[in-house]
């Protein structure tokens, strides 16, 4: 699917936080997400510095919110993860998180930079 370019990197992001998911529900993947951390930290804030004002200044808040909540929720599993404590759940919510963003979310926040381009 062809994304809007405000978008792009974003996406391409979810590809490697795809493969992530999946190693944590296989086990064993702490070193891994370690080595991702700082950048799962980086997407996280990037997004929520960019669109939950977007969002919000389009009535969207419940999104905006469910965004940051389920960044919170992840943060928090990652964080058990480390301990090796909880690498399924992270798995399955990383993964569950990133088709929300690609299959609900990003599109919205396209029909928002088309009705509103940069």
């Amino acid at each position: 699917m062809k994304r809007d370019q405000r978008l792009v990197q974003l996406s391409r992001e979810h590809h490697p936080a795809l493969r992530l998911g999946r190693h944590l529900i296989a086990g064993g993947a702490g070193a891994e997400l370690r080595s991702q951390s700082a950048a799962l930290a980086a997407h996280f804030a990037e997004e929520e510095g960019t669109l939950v004002p977007l969002l919000g200044a389009h009535g969207h808040d419940d999104l905006a919110r469910r965004l940051c909540r389920e960044h919170a929720d992840l943060a928090a599993l990652f964080a058990a993860a480390l301990r090796g404590e909880r690498e399924d759940e992270a798995g399955r919510a990383l993964i569950a998180h990133v088709r929300f963003e690609e299959r609900e979310l990003f599109p919205i926040v396209e029909a928002l930079f088309a009705r509103d381009p940069a």
